[in-house]
């Protein structure tokens, strides 16, 4: 199973404002078109699609191979539990994760460790497909400790493969920003797995812009005034930041 090949090497490549996923939603499909091509504007390295904003996705699956206009994009069904606003069960939602993977084949798709864990089927629908795996974790309340942040990324890396492991957590003080930092010291013991790792929150907007310098293929942006998470920039002010880190680090 082939899912630890790298992200774009072009991307990875190109300065640090090519390093950001813009994350775009629609209530509608082509409400989602119109975002992405916003998105495309803007000229990211990824753009994450969050299909969990759809109002009708049940039946609308095959719509969404229009989609694929973007060889970096992230399909993303996010669960409620971890920050998703869909209002479907986990056992519908993980139905249309399994057949967006059989359908659509994704270039990447984003999918819970905790999904993986309770349903193996998801995680064995990739084996024959070509789709990128980013293994992700969010929790929106707090940041534990590095030693069990560790075991996470360890035991995802072991069991999934991904090309990515992504942690989320809440920053509720500025250290907690430096411990998701840390995490980036497990680099050269997952690879080729690659790590993205960062606090969310308005204590959390170190973390967003600082990781990429660490070694995260991307973070995260929204289009000016459709954020997704909370302490989550707009592409612009994080495009400017970033240029602004490239020119200082040469």
């Amino acid at each position: 199973m082939n899912l630890v090949s790298p992200m774009s090497d072009e991307v990875l490549r190109g300065g640090l404002s090519r390093r950001i996923s813009v994350s775009v939603y629609g209530k509608s499909i082509s409400e989602l078109t119109i975002n992405i091509g916003r998105a495309l504007s803007s000229d990211p390295g990824y753009i994450e699609l969050r299909l969990d904003y759809l109002r009708s996705i049940v039946g609308n699956i095959s719509r969404l191979e229009n989609l694929k206009l973007f060889p970096n994009g992230i399909f993303t069904f996010r669960a409620r539990a971890e920050g998703g606003v869909s209002r479907v069960s986990d056992e519908t939602r993980e139905g249309i994760i399994l057949e967006i993977i059989s359908k659509i084949f994704p270039p990447i798709i984003d999918i819970e460790i905790q999904t993986l864990s309770a349903r193996p089927e998801i995680f064995n629908s990739l084996e024959s497909k070509n789709t990128k795996l980013i293994a992700s974790s969010h929790d929106f309340q707090k940041t534990e400790s590095l030693h069990e942040l560790e075991t996470l990324v360890l035991k995802a890396v072991k069991h999934y493969s991904p090309s990515v492991v992504k942690v989320v957590r809440k920053a509720n003080e500025f250290d907690d920003n430096l411990r998701m930092l840390s995490l980036y010291s497990l680099a050269e013991e997952i690879k080729p797995t690659r790590l993205v790792a960062f606090c969310s929150g308005a204590l959390g907007v170190f973390s967003r812009i600082a990781c990429v310098s660490y070694g995260s293929p991307f973070t995260f942006a929204s289009l000016p005034g459709l954020g997704t998470a909370a302490g989550q920039l707009d592409v612009d002010s994080m495009k400017t930041i970033l240029d602004s880190l490239s020119v200082n680090q040469k």
